[in-house]
């Protein structure tokens, strides 16, 4: 396990492969481990990196409230990005993950080159219900005290995935506090980026799992209904809310031709799509 500390606090992180590097974000409930087979499958041509979000995981969880909202993971990907002396980076991120990398893209287009976002709301007001309820403190405080609810939610948000660290995945949803569950929640629920997307200027990638729901699959309708130039939106049939796990072939074949076209390719690809 690797950490490094940022603003004073401890942030988790891993990393496997050599060459350009590639940095993973994670979703809610979540953690760096669910991206391992796919940062197993990049790292033949990149140098992967993940880590944990403050609150979540085995990062630090003491001091976190201020921390936990959409803005500042975005601030800790840049800070992130600047420990481990990486100048330019593409991003791909699930979920809230997704959310933050399309923030950050849009934030700072001088430190990320292209942009993958997984099964990520745009508009908060796409999550489930069943999620949106986390923001009431109550629910949040017992999920963190009653760890089997937060596991039984998360293996159905998973669903059946053939994954060897499964066990490992649902150890790691039980470890965020009541506060960090709640705040991310309620900063998802209260983020729109619809008004941003205009400044999204990096090759972008769209993935969406039709039969996902957590995340309305309507999401990525924003993308095609605005006919963004570099943006490629690709809907994953048979999957849920994690096209990664469901069908990892079709999404590893498909991020990682993603990851190695060249910007101008990428942009010609986008505007035949």
């Amino acid at each position: 396990m690797s950490v490094i500390v940022i603003d004073d606090q401890v942030v988790h992180y891993e990393t496997f492969g050599r060459g350009r590097p590639v940095l993973f974000l994670h979703g809610w409930l979540g953690s760096w481990r669910y991206w391992m087979p796919t940062m197993e499958y990049v790292s033949k041509d990149f140098r992967t990196y993940s880590f944990d979000f403050w609150g979540f995981g085995d990062s630090d969880k003491t001091s976190t409230a201020k921390s936990i909202s959409i803005t500042n993971f975005s601030d800790q990907v840049i800070r992130f990005l600047d420990a481990m002396g990486i100048d330019k980076v593409p991003l791909v991120g699930h979920s809230m993950g997704g959310m933050v990398a399309l923030k950050t893209a849009i934030r700072h287009p001088n430190r990320i080159s292209r942009v993958a976002a997984i099964g990520a709301p745009i508009v908060g007001t796409s999550l489930s219900g069943l999620l949106k309820l986390t923001d009431n403190q109550y629910v949040s405080r017992a999920m963190a005290r009653v760890p089997v609810v937060t596991k039984f939610l998360f293996r159905w948000f998973l669903g059946n995935v053939n994954d060897t660290s499964y066990g490992e995945i649902l150890d790691d949803s039980v470890k965020p506090t009541e506060e960090s569950l709640r705040r991310a929640v309620g900063s998802m629920m209260r983020t729109d980026l619809r008004p941003e997307l205009e400044q999204l200027t990096v090759p972008t990638l769209v993935v969406h799992g039709a039969r996902d729901d957590i995340v309305n699959p309507n999401q990525a309708d924003i993308f095609l209904q605005r006919d963004m130039a570099n943006t490629q939106v690709f809907v994953m049939p048979e999957s849920r809310h994690f096209p990664f796990l469901d069908e990892p072939a079709q999404f590893n074949k498909v991020l990682h031709a993603f990851l190695k076209r060249p910007v101008n390719e990428t942009r010609a690809a986008a505007e035949a799509a």
